[in-house]
């Protein structure tokens, strides 16, 4: 007996009753990709700083593992990690932490290069300029590249993050009820598969929708503080030049 699609029944009401499902999944969702964000974002840096650096061993190695992280499957790497490490190495390992180290990884190694790019659009007369100054590298590299390339990097690390967040839907083949593995439990219970899963996507446009904007005004926010400092930089030089 063949089914026919007219025959189906909506029955969103089912949506309601399992609400507290899909909201709880929702937030463990949200933890997985801010903490993997978060990680990914701070070790992108040192790896984007040792692909630039002109020590050819340091950047080769760091040229490699961007090269063998981006071409891991997520699904593969996830599976290996919290079933492949306990058989080789004996060890443990937590779902959530297998889930946003396997993320880390693979983020930081796309973000690496994005902030790359960043700071690479960044004219060198601008860190020549700031050493000028008197400012130490480091400084220089703190208060004059970074901002600039900061402003840069905003646009693409909101999108990162909203895949990173599709991506999360992943973790739950190792046991986190993450929000698609909720919506999977509810629908072996409720046998509504269309309702449940219009849901859960439903959810993940409403939290790309709301990233977006906030990427926006934190863009708005960097430009306006760079305008700021560039400004302080300007009456420095010009103050400097008249003591001279």
């Amino acid at each position: 007996m063949s089914w026919n699609p007219n025959d189906y029944q909506f029955a969103w009401n089912v949506v309601w009753e399992y609400r507290e499902w899909l909201l709880q999944g929702t937030l463990l969702t949200l933890k997985i990709a801010a903490v993997s964000m978060g990680l990914s974002m701070f070790f992108a840096l040192p790896l984007a700083l040792a692909r630039m650096s002109r020590f050819v061993p340091l950047s080769a190695a760091a040229q490699f593992y961007i090269a063998v992280l981006r071409a891991i499957p997520l699904l593969v790497f996830i599976l290996w990690m919290y079933y492949g490490v306990p058989l080789v190495l004996g060890l443990q390992t937590d779902p959530f932490w297998s889930g946003v180290l396997c993320l880390t990884l693979q983020y930081s190694a796309w973000l690496s290069e994005i902030y790359r790019a960043g700071l690479q659009a960044i004219e060198k007369g601008q860190r020549e300029a700031a050493l000028s100054t008197g400012l130490s590298a480091s400084r220089a590299f703190a208060k004059v590249i970074w901002p600039q390339a900061w402003r840069i990097i905003i646009p693409p690390l909101a999108s990162n993050f909203i895949g990173i967040i599709k991506d999360s839907s992943l973790v739950g083949i190792i046991g986190l009820n993450e929000l698609m593995r909720q919506a999977q439990i509810a629908t072996s219970l409720s046998f509504r598969p269309f309702e449940l899963y219009t849901a859960a996507m439903v959810i993940y446009v409403v939290l790309a929708l709301i990233i977006s904007p906030l990427a926006s005004v934190v863009e708005r926010r960097a430009a306006r503080s760079l305008s700021v400092q560039t400004r302080r930089a300007t009456r420095t030089r010009r103050s400097l030049g008249q003591a001279a």
